[in-house]
């Protein structure tokens, strides 16, 4: 039997995982299911960043205020997957903005400003 011919554009998890990519899905979304792609691309792009921040050779301090349980804090390591996934970004670009990033958490600033932020310097270039 010939294999189908897919349409439109490959899913997130097989752009990053490429054939290991339902192994990958299930990993990101710990095995729950979401209501869409969408949702499951988030969940990627943030699993891709906390892989990337935890296996760095740099030694990050406070790691855990982006990285921990909170669902927020989720969209802050979404945002540093897209950097390096989407846009090219290097690992130690990314690095970079996630120490700016811890940095600002203790500053006092909001999840929700510190992702704006990112995603306005990664769509731009303006940092």
């Amino acid at each position: 039997m010939e294999k189908k011919r897919g349409r439109g554009r490959p899913s997130v998890t097989e752009m990053i995982a490429g054939d290991s990519a339902e192994a990958y899905e299930k990993l990101a979304t710990n095995g729950k299911k979401f209501r869409s792609r969408r949702s499951v691309a988030d969940a990627a792009y943030a699993l891709s960043a906390a892989i990337l921040l935890s296996k760095s050779d740099y030694e990050i301090e406070d790691l855990d205020v982006i990285c921990g349980e909170g669902y927020q804090c989720r969209s802050i390591l979404n945002q540093l997957g897209r950097m390096h996934r989407i846009e090219g970004y290097s690992e130690k670009d990314v690095i970079k903005i996630a120490e700016e990033a811890i940095k600002g958490k203790k500053d006092g600033y909001s999840v929700k400003e510190i992702e704006q932020y990112i995603k306005h310097g990664r769509k731009t270039g303006e940092w």
